[in-house]
């Protein structure tokens, strides 16, 4: 991926952003990555790439790009195009407390050091959108991205519950993504190893580990605040005693399901399967994984476990989790078949047999504890009103430890947080999953 030096910067700040002097920058982007020195570019609007609430680690812009291309016989040719431009939030603080920079630099990592390996290996089958820039420029670090609501690809209402055939969309694109991963690891052992070692673990980690054990004990106190709450009949008591016993050890046990994963296992994830980084083409029943910060190498039952526990419904989990796995077995063997060479035919009966139904389900429900940690932690996110957005920019780590940031987000939650937030707990209680934490 060439090198950008003077992209300027477009950030929360007015129209003067965009202004018309700006469009020397863009033109400079896509001569570069289109490989194209005769294209110019006549006109730049700037808009927001994301809705209210979101987003909460970059800034995000949608800009609308128009110009002309000089065909061969010298006559110019109108074009049009959309792009995204992700740059870090301005808030110094708020990049230091929530580790943005990590998360913004393991992003440009993907984009440049793994994504295009991966691109060429499945023959350009990933599920997520094509990358014309990942660096930094003359503002900072700087991601711009093909525009996927131009190909029909579209977000979905976060506080709405993924449905069956939404969810089983995902699983198939995941195990497309993951099967990559198993079948390089085999065909192409030393690129593997050499890639995959560019990305970084950046949450669960020595020098994170202050601020995210914080972070999920504010979780944690959350969650008890709202079983007491929901806990009307009583019927709640045993739980909440349950619960009460993770206080301390929260983030250890998350930190043990994503770091004590074990070879052949092992697959690039995408680390943040909740729906508002994930975008559906509804009309050809296909989805793209978007945001790369947490991209991490750990069990493939990770990231499912991710997007079932912050992403779809208690009555979606309890009526169709094993056929929802059986599809993501299913779709990883085709995608197998796919990847493996002919001539290595052995590879994936070997592949086959350890990836069954029965050793995929007996590792999903082994890390299971998973679910209970992000869904504590992420379903105040998940269920905000777009109205009533926490003010991360005055966050301090100081306000973790007096828990003064808890009281703040106390007071946005909606009664689906508590309604969910209940029936996941339930959950995990009735069904035993409790008993191991």
């Amino acid at each position: 991926m060439k090198k950008v030096t003077d992209i300027s910067a477009f950030t929360d700040g007015g129209e003067e952003e965009c202004a018309q002097e700006r469009r020397e920058s863009v033109e400079k982007l896509l001569k570069l990555s289109e490989n194209d020195v005769h294209l110019t570019v006549d006109s730049i609007e700037c808009l927001p790439g994301s809705q209210q609430g979101d987003n909460y680690m970059s800034i995000i812009k949608r800009i609308l790009v128009r110009g002309k291309r000089r065909k061969w016989n010298g006559k110019a040719k109108e074009f049009f195009v959309s792009l995204i431009f992700k740059r870090q939030i301005a808030s110094l603080q708020r990049r230091k407390l929530f580790r943005a920079d990590e998360a913004f630099a393991n992003e440009i990592n993907a984009y440049t050091q793994l994504v295009p390996v991966l691109r060429k290996f499945s023959r350009d089958r990933l599920p997520f959108p094509s990358c014309i820039y990942a660096g930094t420029d003359a503002e900072g670090d700087l991601i711009v991205l093909q525009d996927l609501w131009r190909s029909g690809y579209r977000m979905v209402d976060r506080r709405k519950s993924l449905s069956y055939r939404q969810c089983r969309t995902i699983m198939r694109e995941l195990a497309n993504f993951h099967a990559v991963s198993l079948a390089m690891k085999q065909i192409q052992p030393v690129l593997f190893h050499t890639m995959k070692e560019k990305v970084s673990e950046i949450v669960y980690n020595d020098e994170a580990a202050e601020f995210y054990t914080h972070s999920l004990e504010t979780s944690l106190r959350g969650t008890l605040d709202s079983l007491h709450y929901s806990n009307k009949d009583g019927n709640l008591d045993v739980a909440i005693k349950a619960i009460e016993r993770l206080s301390g050890r929260l983030y250890s046990i998350m930190s043990s399901t994503v770091r004590n994963s074990h070879e052949p296992w092992n697959v690039l994830c995408h680390g943040d399967t909740w729906v508002n980084n994930l975008m559906f083409n509804e009309s050809q029943d296909r989805a793209k994984l978007i945001d790369l910060q947490t991209m991490r190498y750990t069990s493939p039952v990770i990231d499912i476990i991710h997007l079932l526990y912050t992403s779809a419904g208690a009555d979606l989990r309890l009526n169709f989790t094993d056929e929802l796995l059986r599809n993501y077995q299913e779709a990883l063997v085709d995608a197998l078949r796919t990847y493996v060479p002919v001539h290595k035919r052995f590879v994936l009966a070997s592949l086959e047999a350890t990836f069954c139904y029965e050793n995929i389900r007996t590792e999903y429900y082994s890390r299971i504890q998973y679910g209970l940690g992000i869904a504590m932690w992420l379903l105040p996110a998940v269920t905000f009103h777009p109205d009533h957005i926490p003010d991360l920019d005055s966050v301090t780590m100081n306000d973790f430890k007096t828990k003064n940031h808890e009281k703040t987000i106390a007071q946005m939650l909606s009664p689906d947080y508590h309604t969910r937030m209940r029936e996941t707990v339930l959950e995990f209680y009735e069904n035993g999953f409790l008993d191991g934490m």
